[in-house]
């Protein structure tokens, strides 16, 4: 029954499931706007939300912002900020379209992408990815024992112990 209700788990496996789809779609995404840039700036100029000279600007960055996002996105690279920029283009997106973009349709696919960037903004890329290997928050803590001559015959022994910073004990508290 454990299998109907797990409430339990590993969130990484999750976070990255939904980097790699979001990630591969944003990216082919943007290759595909890229290969056919002046399509695509007249397509955001035939928007009407922006004036003619941000709209081309817009038109020709956003395809290779798309190329280069999704794969950080992707890698777990700098994630905050690239779920921040990601979610900043979909909420463009979902504005310019409306949240009905066409009849028949129940709702615009970008509020889906939206919410993806933003749980990973808040939830960060999980434990396979770049950011978790660059991590600079474990500290390294040195443990040296009370008398050092008592048991080593003058050797001083250290020990190295990697302590996550939800389970650090603080100095005071040990006192």
């Amino acid at each position: 029954m454990s299998l109907f209700f797990k409430a339990h788990g590993k969130p990484s496996i999750g976070l990255l499931l939904i980097r790699l789809v979001v990630g591969s779609y944003t990216m082919s995404l943007g290759i595909m706007q890229a290969s056919n840039i002046q399509d695509y700036i007249n397509k955001v100029k035939a928007l009407q939300f922006f004036s003619e000279n941000t709209a081309f600007i817009i038109g020709f960055v956003t395809p290779f912002l798309l190329i280069v996002l999704g794969g950080l996105y992707i890698m777990g690279f700098f994630t905050p900020i690239t779920s921040f920029s990601l979610a900043v283009i979909s909420f463009v997106k979902i504005a310019s379209r409306g949240f009905f973009p066409t009849e028949g349709i129940p709702f615009n696919k970008d509020m889906l992408f939206l919410v993806c960037f933003l749980t990973t903004l808040f939830a960060g890329a999980g434990i396979i990815s770049f950011d978790a290997l660059l991590d600079r928050r474990k500290k390294r803590n040195i443990i040296e024992p009370v008398d050092k001559n008592a048991e080593t015959g003058g050797k001083v022994i250290t020990a190295e112990v990697i302590v996550e910073p939800s389970t650090e004990i603080k100095e005071e508290e040990k006192n």
